[in-house]
């Protein structure tokens, strides 16, 4: 039944692999059950479930429920993606799209776009300067003699402005997925004041209005003055020319800047006139304007890249002893950045999927609960899915559901098997900000001056109880109330208790983002997908295994309770050797005795328990044709 205990699924797993007989039999009991949903309109019956609510009697307790009939659904497989798909053939595949194609997807029409505007900026910006070059070139040709380019000049240029805001646009629209030329990267003017920067100021500390304050001693104290709304807009675009670069000089210089920019747009300064744009009509060269809000989105999108970029790969400055800044203060600008492109930008999914990432970084930065991560980052990615299923953003809608996916394979989804056979109970994993946040949980102030936290039950958040009998739902319902009195926290675990993963909620979300994974590979994009989702191999994994199991069975989380999610180790966007598995430890890193393949999640020998292998065909061949048979009698 749906309310199979942890024992009771591995052993029927087990049978099942191991046993022709019992595999005959489980394929007729699916097909059996498959054609009686399909007579009474649902799925196998659950047990008895009761909630818990204000004052919750157990005598209320709901009949018996179905699981949703999708849980019957195959699950849709799809190889990895081709990684080494180069730039240059994924922009001829976007080219190539046909008319009608390109109206139909606003992703592609993105793209589409962008790359028209890249290609407009090369053919201005580009050309060799001579008698009948554009005054764009000529004055590019110009600033190239120039030692220290004062931000005077560019800024004053209205072609140069122009140049600008088509670069920033092409970026935005395609969230930094998209190649930019050298000759594009080298015609962009980077102003002498760029390198006046010395420090970087946290946005974490401007956006509370503090006057200092950070771990490394950063402040919010501005070091460029002046800094209008036009020079905004050339600074912008020097962040994005200089993060190209693999100078570490450069890439410190890209990261100060957007910090600094950020600084300047919190405060709202004086100086930084934002109807400056109009007044001086900063447009792009399709004739659009540009706007406060698209500069304020534009910084968040470029510094995110930025410190993303620095988070993975360190920052290693030539001829400089000076440290970089610690990954607690990388994670709290990309936080803060994430939160303005929701406010600037509410329209689309990028900013919740970007605080998704955060919380799946804080345990290893933060010391924070791992479950209670899993399940705030699965609440911000189901906002990100939906934000972007109504923009028809294809990346974001596969990425979040993914990245949602593989919170509920860790155990964010809160379903614990307790001690007793068939009794689970679902409990609001989520840290105490996110309760407090929608209502769930309200703080009270006692006489002696202690807090306590009291549960509201506002909404849906509340602790759903399942059993085989009302006596057990009452029993139930008591210990978790004994442990809201003593104020164990949900994410807390006995020894008893095993963390449930409703793989069917899991199937239902790798589904869904198969769609526009199959869309994105008709013009060679979907690879993006999978280097920008870290739990690809771990949802895979559980939907592979699924199909071995009952359809109304609940599976394992796939790590026990308390466990590190180590930091994100991999490079942006593009990993040189994709990490397999939730864990990022070197230590763990293992190599294939047969095919020779690192990864991290290998099976290991349980008899010898001296080599690994990556799947059973390796093991096999090892133990057929590599000698393992000799040598594991031997050890």
């Amino acid at each position: 039944s749906l309310t199979a205990s942890a024992p009771e699924l591995r052993r029927s797993t087990i049978d099942a692999a191991m046993a022709p007989s019992n595999k005959k039999k489980r394929a007729a009991e699916r097909r059996a059950a498959k054609k009686q949903s399909n007579n009474n309109g649902g799925g196998a019956t659950a047990s008895n479930n009761a909630t818990e609510s204000a004052n919750p009697d157990p005598s209320t307790a709901a009949a018996s429920s179905r699981p949703p009939n999708y849980c019957l659904d195959p699950p849709l497989h799809r190889p990895i993606p081709d990684m080494s798909v180069h730039p240059l053939e994924a922009k001829r595949s976007v080219l190539r799209a046909s008319p009608q194609k390109v109206q139909n997807n606003p992703t592609l029409r993105r793209f589409v776009e962008a790359y028209t505007l890249l290609e407009s900026m090369e053919d201005r910006c580009c050309s060799l300067p001579s008698s009948s070059s554009s005054p764009l070139a000529t004055f590019l040709s110009r600033l190239q003699h120039v030692d220290n380019v004062d931000i005077s000049l560019p800024s004053s240029n209205a072609d140069y402005l122009t140049l600008c805001v088509d670069l920033i646009r092409s970026i935005t629209l395609t969230d930094w997925r998209i190649g930019v030329g050298a000759g594009i990267i080298r015609s962009l003017v980077v102003p002498d004041c760029v390198f006046h920067i010395t420090s970087s100021n946290l946005p974490a500390a401007a956006a509370a209005g503090a006057s200092s304050s950070s771990s490394s001693g950063a402040n919010t104290d501005v070091q460029l003055h002046n800094v209008g709304a036009r020079q905004f807009v050339v600074l912008l675009a020097a962040a994005i020319a200089t993060s190209f670069s693999t100078s570490g000089l450069m890439k410190r210089a890209s990261l100060y800047l957007v910090h600094e920019l950020r600084i300047h747009a919190a405060f709202n300064y004086d100086w930084l006139d934002w109807s400056d744009l109009d007044r001086h009509e900063v447009k792009g060269s399709d004739g659009v304007a540009f706007t406060e809000a698209e500069a304020r989105f534009a910084l968040a999108t470029t510094a995110i890249k930025v410190c993303r970029s620095v988070y993975r790969n360190g920052l290693e400055v030539e001829y400089s002893s000076r440290p970089g800044p610690s990954k607690e203060d990388l994670l709290m600008s990309i936080e803060t950045f994430s939160k303005d492109q929701v406010r600037y930008r509410p329209t689309s999914g990028v900013g919740f999927f970007n605080q998704g990432w955060v919380f799946s970084q804080v345990p290893a930065i933060r010391g924070v609960n791992a479950l209670e991560a899993a399940a705030d980052c699965f609440e911000v990615m189901t906002k990100a899915y939906e934000i972007a299923d109504a923009d028809r953003d294809d990346f974001v809608r596969a990425a979040a559901r993914i990245e949602a996916a593989t919170c509920l394979v860790m155990g964010g989804g809160g379903v614990v098997g307790l001690g007793s056979p068939r009794c689970q109970v679902t409990r609001d994993m989520r840290s105490v900000g996110a309760k407090l946040a929608d209502g769930t949980i309200k703080v009270n102030t006692l006489p002696d001056g202690t807090v306590r936290e009291e549960f509201a039950f506002t909404g849906n958040k509340r602790c759903n109880i399942s059993s085989p009998s009302p006596a057990e739902d009452e029993a139930i319902l008591r210990s978790e109330l004994v442990r809201v009195e003593k104020g164990i926290p949900p994410a807390f675990l006995f020894r008893d208790e095993t963390l449930l993963v409703e793989y069917w909620e899991v199937k239902r979300l790798w589904n869904q983002a198969v769609q526009p994974i199959d869309a994105l590979a008709e013009w060679n994009h979907s690879h993006f997908v999978y280097g920008e989702s870290w739990g690809w191999d771990a949802v895979v994994r559980l939907v592979k295994a699924s199909e071995r199991s009952a359809h109304n069975q609940y599976a394992n989380a796939t790590t026990p309770p308390g466990f590190p999610i180590k930091a994100d180790a991999g490079r942006e966007g593009f990993r040189g050797s994709r990490n397999s598995g939730l864990h990022r430890d070197d230590a763990l890193r293992r190599t294939c005795n047969w095919c020779g393949r690192n990864g991290f999640e290998f099976k290991r020998c349980t008899k010898c328990k001296a080599v690994y292998y990556c799947d059973a065909v390796c093991q096999k061949g090892h133990w057929k044709k590599g000698g393992h048979k000799v040598e594991c009698k031997a050890v």
